[in-house]
């Protein structure tokens, strides 16, 4: 029982066809694996992109919330003061100057008659103390928008220690 010579060339090329298939559809799966790692890589990369992207707009959006969080304490302090008759402000847009004051046509608080009847040194001095409000309730305002403020030493003093801080002597005549 011999096998013939066609037999066996016939085995082999059906050998080689498989095994040229197989390293057809193996070269297949391999550019397939490659560009699927590729996709995945630059799946990481755009990952990487957004997160940053969203680190960055995490960070804005806390700023826009502590921002907003100092604006409502503001407006929480002011709609307190309004409700508490204790501030009344006019703001006037950056170079613009107030108006004056028309004291002795518009006396809050006084009646024509009783405005009349006020000696012109009682005026003067009822305009001093509008402008003294005026002045205080503006600053009041500035405070309230920068609580730092009320800590800042101004004109360049330094704040005492607690040494300065201790009773020491008195003497019994200035200067001496």
């Amino acid at each position: 029982s011999t096998i013939s010579l066609w037999t066996v060339v016939a085995a082999v090329q059906a050998l080689e066809r498989s095994v040229a298939a197989h390293a057809s559809r193996l070269f297949s799966l391999e550019h397939r694996a490659g560009n699927s790692e590729k996709k995945h890589l630059d799946c990481e990369k755009m990952v990487g992109e957004f997160g940053n992207q969203l680190e960055s707009k995490c960070a804005a959006l806390g700023t826009l919330v502590q921002e907003y969080g100092r604006l409502q304490r503001r407006l929480e302090n002011m709609e307190n003061l309004l409700k508490n008759r204790n501030l009344w402000i006019l703001r006037l847009p950056p170079g613009v100057e107030a108006p004056a004051v028309a004291l002795e046509n518009d006396a809050p608080g006084f009646s024509t008659q009783e405005w009349e009847n006020l000696e012109e040194w009682q005026r003067e001095l009822y305009g001093k103390v509008l402008t003294g409000k005026r002045e205080a309730l503006v600053l009041l305002d500035d405070v309230i928008s920068e609580p730092a403020l009320l800590s800042r030493p101004q004109g360049g003093e330094v704040p005492c220690s607690e040494e300065e801080l201790a009773p020491g002597e008195i003497p019994a005549e200035p200067g001496a």
